[in-house]
């Protein structure tokens, strides 16, 4: 199968580039870093620009995994909506990689993108799969460099120093993804057929917060003081950072919690649970 993945350059769009490769023909978009990796054909394209789209269709493409998206600024929305456009106008079969966020009960600007952009490619007819994974996590690739790193790395920097700053109390859930499960289950989507699914995909345990920052510790075998601040300071922080947004940590209060079932029947990827994983995050 001939495949384009868009946000090839972003850390969970390398990873899924790079599996994908092992079975596929993988032509791996690009904005400005070109991911160079054995098995793939980088491209650099900007889906807003009707000649780099038109160069995609003349592609001969079997299929799309739309990985793209931006998270961060008031343009945010409008660029995703665009993305999703062309993406859209390939009229190929499409596995678009959404986010549990538009669950969340405390409204988002990021959260409401992704909804339309998941109504969108309902609306569309198109023969589709929508996957929604809860923060993925993986090992950093040798020789990459994403265009912003990864929260899990940056909390796995804090773990390394001993020291770890905890938003509020703690107790919120989550279910971590590891990346590779997460690329598995896209990948078993278009090898098992797309019939309009929309699939969450979580890890295989759902932990509080706290929880995960120990286990991250002890697959080091190390102990670390979790400090816990006021969510505002985190808040502020956010508002003078490339790698997060202010509006999901005002809302990082809400349980993130999925159920797997569903996406283990319909694709046989059974999800790791974080302890497993979570030694990745120092490679």
């Amino acid at each position: 199968m001939r495949l384009i993945i868009t946000g090839g350059s972003s850390f969970v769009g390398a990873w899924t580039c790079l599996r994908a490769a092992r079975a596929h023909s993988v032509f791996a978009l690009h904005h400005s870093t070109p991911l160079a990796l054995p098995g793939l054909s980088p491209i650099r394209a900007d889906l807003r620009r009707a000649r780099d789209v038109q160069r995609l269709s003349g592609l001969g493409a079997d299929a799309v995994l739309h990985l793209a998206a931006k998270v961060k600024g008031p343009d945010a929305p409008a660029i995703n909506r665009a993305m999703m456009d062309a993406v859209l106008s390939l009229g190929l079969p499409t596995v678009y990689l959404s986010t549990t966020v538009v669950h969340w009960d405390q409204p988002t600007p990021y959260g409401r993108s992704r909804r339309e952009d998941e109504a969108s490619l309902v609306a569309s007819g198109l023969p589709h799969a929508i996957l929604r994974p809860s923060a993925p996590y993986g090992p950093r690739l040798i020789g990459h460099q994403p265009g912003h790193t990864e929260s899990f790395h940056t909390l796995g920097d804090f773990v390394r120093r001993g020291v770890v700053p905890i938003i509020g109390d703690g107790s919120y859930r989550r279910q971590p993804v590891h990346v590779d499960d997460l690329a598995d289950a896209a990948l078993a989507l278009l090898g098992r057929g797309l019939a309009g699914q929309a699939l969450d995909i979580g890890g295989g345990d759902a932990l509080r917060f706290v929880e995960l920052v120990d286990a991250l510790a002890s697959s080091q075998g190390r102990r670390v003081v979790k400090i816990k601040l006021p969510k505002r300071l985190f808040v502020w922080a956010a508002g003078r950072s490339r790698d997060f947004d202010p509006a999901l940590i005002d809302a990082v209060d809400a349980d993130e919690v999925v159920d797997n079932a569903p996406l283990i029947a319909a694709t046989g990827v059974r999800p790791r649970p974080f302890a497993r994983g979570a030694a990745d995050v120092f490679r």
